[in-house]
């Protein structure tokens, strides 16, 4: 069974042209990011702690733990080297808050971009379907069916195959993005909770 498998999507691929190992790649390399955000932001999100909690900690070595990561981060660095004085204090929490939210987003920008480069090399692969298929057309007419038949399937097959990772890859950049954007929103508001801290 396994191998059917296999062997009709090497096939497909065959099928498809030159344009679908691109296309493969371009796959492969967007999942992967895609994955690799899912379990950050999993870690990210684990053992999150109510802000007063998270407080109560700092000074406990035995409650060191307490909190996500994240928060454990923020809490440390802040009150290592904050000052009592309350703009300087909001401006260190907020870049601190800052610098945690842009690892929260780093590759979905690149997420993105994969999954709109996707249909583009999808048409790329169906100009060079029709291109071969009007050459076949110069060459034999129209009486070579099978033959104009490789050069439809082509650009079909690469059209679909573009769509196919494009429109999975934009909902899951744009939830990833959503994500990133609450815990930005969660950040920030812990950020400015903790300048009033002493």
């Amino acid at each position: 069974m396994f191998a059917d498998i296999a062997r009709e999507a090497l096939t497909y691929l065959q099928n498809g042209g030159v344009i679908m190992y691109p296309l493969l790649v371009v796959s492969v390399w967007m999942w992967a990011l895609i994955f690799r955000k899912l379990i950050g932001f999993s870690r990210m999100f684990q053992k999150e702690s109510p802000f007063r909690q998270c407080m109560n900690a700092r000074d406990d070595a035995a409650d060191s733990d307490i909190g996500a990561s994240w928060q454990q981060t923020l809490t440390r660095d802040f009150f290592a080297v904050h000052t009592g004085e309350q703009s300087f204090d909001k401006v260190l929490a907020l870049s601190l808050a800052d610098a945690q939210c842009t690892r929260a987003r780093k590759h979905i920008g690149t997420i993105l971009v994969l999954a709109a480069a996707a249909p583009l090399l999808g048409l790329l692969g169906t100009v060079t379907g029709m291109i071969s298929t009007f050459d076949v057309m110069a060459q034999c007419g129209t009486g070579n069916a099978k033959a104009m038949a490789a050069g439809i399937s082509e650009a079909l097959i690469t059209t679909q195959t573009g769509l196919f990772i494009a429109v999975p890859g934009l909902f899951m950049g744009n939830f990833l993005r959503r994500r990133a954007e609450n815990m930005n929103d969660k950040m920030q508001r812990f950020a400015i909770r903790m300048v009033g801290e002493e």
